[in-house]
């Protein structure tokens, strides 16, 4: 049987990690950071920072962010019983990057932080 060639070119596109910054930390995983970082100051109605960006292969992005949910369960800010992608007011964003960190590193995502304090104005091109 032949491989299945979308599916592996889907596998290995570039996928976002980011960490936000509003009221409170958040977090979250795109396929297109412009895009989502437009998105986040139209309903915000101002220019949004996302203070770390990471990029790697669309599985390890999205490994991490279900790992993320797992390991910060107790973390996460609650609206009634929905379990958003914002952390309670006790998690700074140095405190969720040395988490991040720590995660890519023991379970060897490919996935490295490629920006500080993005937003839709500026390329996302820095290299940290």
């Amino acid at each position: 049987s032949r491989p299945n060639c979308s599916r592996i070119a889907r596998l290995m596109e570039q996928y976002y990690f980011y960490i936000v910054q509003g009221d409170r930390v958040g977090f979250g995983i795109a396929q297109d950071m412009k895009d989502r970082s437009q998105k986040y100051s139209s309903h915000t109605g101002r220019v949004v920072n996302f203070p770390y960006v990471y990029a790697g292969y669309k599985p390890h992005a999205k490994a991490l962010e279900r790992t993320i949910k797992s390991v910060m369960f107790d973390d996460i800010w609650l609206v009634e019983d929905w379990r958003t992608e914002w952390f309670n007011d006790n998690i700074t964003v140095e405190m969720f990057k040395e988490t991040v960190d720590r995660l890519i590193a023991e379970r060897h995502y490919n996935v490295e932080c490629i920006a500080v304090d993005y937003d839709f104005t500026k390329r996302l091109t820095t290299a940290v």
